[in-house]
Order: structure tokens, then C-alpha cells, then sequence
């Protein structure tokens, strides 16, 4: 679900991570069925909501930069923000530390990067993650 600033739910952990959704537009979902309809795939932010985490603004600053990169020329990735309940859920089901970024393609979750990582190691865990699954 997108959501405007009279919308978005209160309080996100950060304002850059308020800013993803406020004005890059990126959805915010509650689980993952909120994301069954999107047919670009999505890199899904956890950023800690239950508690404060020194790496979440970081990648707050960085995942606009990441989406653009991964992306070329082409549009088949977008970005999300988990809610907390859809974070609790992955971080159980997948074993993740947080904050971390899960790739998800048609509400499904395909792989995952826990934490902040260097440019270069994002981009390769990531475009792996990506031209590993087929569409």
C-alpha cells in the first residue's frame, strides 16, 4: 500500500526511513500479502522498529541509490518498508539480523542482506540475489 504523509504510520524509527515513503513513495506493508500485487520486484527495508539501530539511516540514505543502480535502464525494482509485524515475521522466518534488506518477487521473499555492507558488496549480494531467480 502506498501511503502520503497524512497516511504514513507514526512513528517510522527514523526520518530517513519516513522519507522513503513520504517522498520517494515507496509502499509500506503490513505482510507480505500487502505486496502480492506489485510486478516489479522489491527490495523490503526492516529497519529495526523495536529498536534503534545506529545502521538503519544509513541504509535509509543509501537503499534510493541501490534501487537506481540495480536497476539500469530498466524498472523491474522498486523499494518497500516493512511495518513491524512483517519485520518480526522475516526476521523469524529468515534469521535475520537488523536492519536488514529482503528481496521479495511476487510477495515472496528470494534472498536477503542483513545490515549496512560496502557499496560494492550490496551490489553483488544483491544482483546475484536478483539474476539468481529467474522471473
Amino acid at each position: 500500500m502506498s501511503l502520503s504523509a497524512a497516511t504514513a504510520p507514526a512513528p517510522l524509527p527514523h526520518p530517513l526511513v519516513e522519507r522513503l515513503v513520504i517522498t520517494h513513495g515507496y509502499s509500506y506493508a503490513d505482510a507480505l500479502s500487502d505486496l502480492e500485487g506489485e510486478p516489479r520486484d522489491l527490495l523490503l527495508f526492516l529497519p529495526s522498529h523495536g529498536k534503534p539501530h545506529l545502521e538503519t539511516p544509513d541504509i535509509a540514505a543509501v537503499l534510493p541509490e541501490l534501487v537506481k543502480s540495480l536497476n539500469g535502464t530498466a524498472d523491474r525494482l522498486s523499494a518497500a518498508v516493512a511495518g513491524p509485524a512483517l519485520e518480526l515475521e522475516l526476521r523469524q522466518q529468515l534469521q535475520l539480523a537488523l536492519p536488514a534488506l529482503v528481496v521479495v518477487r511476487a510477495g515472496t521473499p528470494i534472498g536477503s542482506v542483513a545490515r549496512m555492507r560496502d557499496w560494492d558488496e550490496y551490489l553483488a549480494r544483491l544482483s546475484a540475489v536478483l539474476g539468481a531467480a529467474t522471473h
